[in-house]
Parts: structure tokens; sequence; C-alpha cells
């Protein structure tokens, strides 16, 4: 695992190999969040700390590094 800012946006990214050993962007702060049901049955949203989203689906300029965008 290695941690860089993203080229484009500068946000601090994490760079893993997933189960099949192919690279994942993720962000290092990532917006998880995880819906739980509190004591009467209403549904509370929890921070998933442990939890990260791909940067492609956050990166305000992620069309700069996909091959649609770059047609």
């Amino acid at each position: 695992m290695t941690e860089r800012p993203c080229k484009a946006c500068g946000i601090p990214l994490i760079f893993a190999k997933d189960m099949e050993g192919k690279t994942q962007v993720l962000d290092k702060r990532a917006p998880c969040w995880i819906l739980r049901d509190d004591a009467d049955g209403n549904p509370v949203a929890i921070r998933a700390a442990s939890s990260y989203v791909s940067h492609f689906s956050s990166c305000p300029k992620a069309s700069e590094f996909s091959k649609k965008g770059k047609e």
C-alpha cells in the first residue's frame, strides 16, 4: 500500500492491491456510511472508518484519467 496525492485534484489517496492483484485507487478519507437501525427501529447513519471509496467515483477531474475522457 502506498499513499500520494491525486495528480489532478490533490486529494490524498491510497493505492492498494485487491484480492486479484489489481491496483485500486482509494480516497484516504472516504465518505463511507452504513445505515443501522437504532433501538426504536429508526435508521441511523454511522461513519464506516475502515471502508474506502474508489477515487474515480469522487474525483472532480476523473475524466482526465479515463479512456472515454481522453477521446
